[in-house]
């Protein structure tokens, strides 16, 4: 997201992304980075106070349990250091969590309505923007037939949406139907544990774990799964459910956070948790390429109206053109 806007709108801005750290090499070339670690804060200081920034846009990743760790000290300091400049600020809540509260924020970010509804505690104005994908990258040939028996989920494997219990929903639905094909695509730390389930299970010759999968590739791997499924415990906004979407695919889940909203109805998701109703939706599913076909293509509309990458840049230069004089 934080890419897409930099790049997108760099004929009317200039960007400048500070971060407490970052991987290295830097996913996203060339993107200008400036790290400041917690124990570089009087350097940050003069570093905004020499920049003097008509705005400044923090992008707000911290759960309440995580505000006394190293980050969220980080992030305190960062609005307090904005709140003694006189700094503009607008605030993304990218995560299932309540806003930072301070006065110099003018505008609160929300990905979806549903962390708008559960989680805005802020009398701060306030506004929806979608994370929005590059649609033209996850595209799908019209006469692409995509396989009856493949079933998969793209995801980190980490317990911020998933949890031990995501992987007995393909154990149990392979169970009931021995034709079909698993990919779990993606890498983190529940890989082995799923690897070990499957295994303790006997089901190995049905699962195909990829592990971390570049962005560039993921088209590859959702041309060869028929049915996508969403078991997680929370979803502020995950992209690969609009880019599954946007590839024509249907997609089925547990009905949790913001997955109804980004589906436009719950007519394919179940009561969280319960793995039997979804293990026998993927078997419902798959034995109707009918049923799959016409959902996909419900989901690729959706997605063209609601989560492109045009419309999100659109909304957030509309946004900024607030508060920039």
């Amino acid at each position: 997201m934080i890419a897409d806007i930099v790049e997108r709108t760099s004929d009317q801005y200039t960007h400048h992304v500070i971060v407490p750290n970052h991987p290295k090499p830097l996913p996203y070339q060339p993107l200008s980075i400036s790290e400041f670690s917690i124990s570089q804060l009087p350097a940050l200081f003069e570093y905004l106070q020499k920049e003097k920034p008509a705005l400044v846009h923090i992008h707000y990743w911290i759960r309440p349990m995580h505000r006394y760790y190293d980050f969220g000290l980080w992030y305190e300091a960062v609005f307090k250091m904005c709140e003694e400049l006189g700094f503009k600020v607008i605030q993304n809540i990218n995560v299932p969590t309540t806003p930072f509260h301070n006065p110099v924020i003018k505008h609160n970010v929300f990905v979806s309505q549903y962390v708008k509804d559960e989680f805005n505690d802020s009398d701060v104005t306030s506004s929806v923007i979608y994370p929005g994908s590059d649609l033209t990258h996850f595209s799908c040939e019209t006469d692409h037939v995509f396989p009856n028996n493949s079933i998969g989920m793209v995801y980190r494997l980490d317990a911020d949406k998933l949890n031990k219990e995501a992987i007995e929903v393909f154990i149990s639905a392979v169970k009931k139907k021995s034709l079909l094909l698993c990919y779990i695509v993606g890498g983190g730390y529940y890989l082995d544990y799923y690897k070990k389930r499957v295994s303790e299970e006997g089901l190995n010759t049905q699962f195909v774990f990829t592990g971390f999968v570049s962005y560039k590739s993921l088209p590859e791997y959702y041309r060869k799964i028929g049915l996508i499924v969403a078991p997680v415990h929370d979803e502020s906004f995950g992209q690969v459910t609009p880019f599954a979407m946007s590839m024509g695919l249907p997609v089925i889940g547990y009905d949790t956070g913001a997955l109804s909203e980004i589906l436009g109805s719950k007519r394919t998701l179940v009561r969280y948790g319960d793995i039997d109703a979804l293990s026998n939706m993927i078997v419902e599913m798959t034995n109707d390429p009918e049923k799959r076909k016409q959902s996909g293509l419900e989901n690729k509309e959706r997605v063209h109206e609601y989560f492109s990458v045009e419309k999100m840049i659109d909304e957030y230069k509309n946004l900024y053109q607030l508060y920039i004089s």
